[in-house]
């Protein structure tokens, strides 16, 4: 919240009605998740397929986690400057589609549980325009807001920006990978918090080119945090 006090208390109220918005739209995608299951029709129905309760319920974990990036982004470094309010809109119209994917998911099942690519890769390819835009977003807010934040802060805006650089590739690569080799190469999903991981062992520190130039004065260089 440190940066937003240095905006005009006209921008600030916006950024705060910006925010309560985000969270009627996101916890209006995340409550109609679960009316997206169908009823069985049989007992043999109810665990007849359970990749459906798998998919629902990581299309809530993920809406979840982006709701968690959402508050950082408006926290750190928003600013209801044009292109932010854009790529801000654009985010969570992404997020209300996750239901109509999951819809899509669901009702393109084929009678034997088999699964569409199309529909597959149409639920992939929302999660990843939520990833692009929220990770524009908190590139943006981290240059901004970087000379203002202590070190501490630093690091735990770096996190989520330095995550964007696996979460977005995978996301693409894994939905080009469903359109050419079938519904379950989504399973390439599961290799992103390994690489997040990794990733974080080796960027501890934002590297220039994503702050850009910087007040010389008030950049710090961050050590390590060691991985627990």
């Amino acid at each position: 919240m440190r940066y937003r006090q240095t905006l005009p208390l006209g921008e600030r109220h916006l950024v705060g009605r910006l925010e309560s918005f985000g969270d009627i739209v996101i916890g209006f995608s995340m409550s109609t998740l679960a009316l997206q299951l169908q009823i069985p029709k049989t007992p043999a129905d109810v665990f007849g397929h359970p990749m459906n309760y798998f998919v629902s319920l990581a299309a809530f974990g993920f809406v979840a986690m982006f709701w968690l990036r959402f508050h950082r982004i408006m926290a750190i470094g928003f600013a209801p400057r044009r292109l932010d309010l854009a790529l801000l809109f654009a985010l969570l119209s992404f997020i209300a589609l996750v239901p109509f994917a999951l819809i899509t998911y669901m009702r393109l099942l084929g009678p034997e549980g088999s699964y569409a690519a199309p529909s597959v890769a149409l639920y992939l390819g929302v999660f990843l325009g939520i990833s692009i835009f929220s990770w524009a977003l908190n590139l943006r807010g981290l240059r901004r807001a970087w000379s203002v934040l202590d070190e501490a802060e630093r690091h735990e805006a770096w996190r989520p920006a330095l995550a964007g650089f696996v979460i977005v590739p995978t996301f693409a690569v894994a939905m080009a990978a469903v359109l050419t080799l079938g519904p379950f190469s989504f399973g390439l999903l599961l290799l992103m918090a390994p690489a997040i991981r990794l990733a974080r062992r080796f960027a501890p520190q934002p590297w220039p080119f994503v702050l850009g130039r910087q007040p010389v004065d008030r950049v710090v260089t961050l050590e390590p945090i060691a991985e627990s």
